[in-house]
């Protein structure tokens, strides 16, 4: 019997790549709408329900409890503290500005498990580093020259990048017993209990506000962004191998910028041009090593990438 065909594989794990490209301005249009902690309890609450139902049907949500403590400590560092910092950088900044320092967190994870004595750092590592977040200085530096940027707002996401890859290293152990949809369900069903008492602090006057396309922007970031492109993502791991996946997700903050550019009417400036191809090209040589043994890791939407 024939296995998917290359086209379904491709095609879905673009689809991912672009569902979260566009995020970071569905983000951007939301919040000007929905007060910050309402819009994030939003969105987990409809991809809690959407991956519950999911795993109830598979019977695949059980855990023990120690995975169960360990998921809900963590959960403090992502995706409590990660999408915080995320979602305040995306209202402060440029949506592109947030999609390419959010793509260096597989760096953090090697500078941190390099600290840890986890890892080693080879000369193709240490270039891609310093290539990267050359890039990222240089998108922080002139960002004060766009309008609708800021070094505040780039500062905020690279909080979201310390979390994310905190989280990542301090989860190591848990990771050979949790499925991806158990810690995708998890971790957002664990936020609930933070962000919902943060969003009654903002009271229900922002709902007479919601236009049809605010709604829309929350169902897309609910619905799609934290489950459709989950099950995406992990339909292509199936079939791909964890590098080829990493590799792609290079295309996120280039959907970011061609989105920002279309529908935004953003200027693309030479600066932020050279920031974000040096920052990508950094990325792409840290994940071309292949002495790496670390867990490569994509945290548009905090999923762990692992072969099934």
């Amino acid at each position: 019997m024939r296995g998917p065909s290359k086209i379904r594989i491709y095609g879905a794990l673009i689809s991912a790549m672009a569902i979260w490209g566009l995020s970071f301005l569905a983000i951007k249009d939301a919040i000007g709408t929905i007060p910050v902690f309402s819009l994030l309890f939003t969105r987990f609450l409809l991809a809690t329900i959407l991956l519950g139902i999911l795993g109830l049907t598979r019977k695949a949500l059980r855990l023990p409890r120690r995975d169960l403590l360990t998921l809900a400590g963590l959960s403090i560092l992502s995706p409590v503290g990660y999408f915080l910092f995320e979602t305040y950088g995306v209202l402060y900044t440029q949506p592109s500005h947030v999609s390419v320092i959010i793509a260096t967190i597989p760096i953090a994870v090697y500078l941190i498990a390099f600290a840890r004595k986890q890892e080693r750092l080879t000369w193709r590592r240490s270039v891609g580093i310093l290539v990267a977040y050359s890039g990222i200085l240089i998108i922080i530096g002139w960002g004060t020259q766009e309008g609708g940027a800021s070094p505040f707002g780039d500062l905020l996401v690279l909080g979201a990048v310390l979390c994310a890859a905190s989280r990542t290293t301090l989860i190591k152990d848990a990771l050979r017993r949790v499925t991806p949809l158990q810690l995708t369900f998890y971790q957002f069903f664990f936020s609930l209990f933070v962000f919902g008492p943060l969003a009654l602090t903002e009271g229900i006057g922002w709902m007479s506000q919601v236009t049809p396309l605010t709604l829309a922007e929350v169902l897309f970031l609910g619905v799609f962004c934290s489950a459709v492109a989950f099950l995406f993502m992990h339909y292509a791991l199936v079939h791909l191998s964890a590098t080829q996946v990493a590799v792609s997700a290079n295309l996120v903050p280039i959907v970011t910028l061609a989105a920002e550019i279309g529908i935004l009417g953003a200027a693309i400036t030479l600066p932020k041009a050279l920031g974000i191809t040096l920052t990508l090209a950094g990325i792409l040589l840290t994940q071309i090593d292949r002495s790496t043994r670390t867990p490569t890791r994509l945290d548009y939407e905090a999923v762990i990438v692992k072969k099934p």
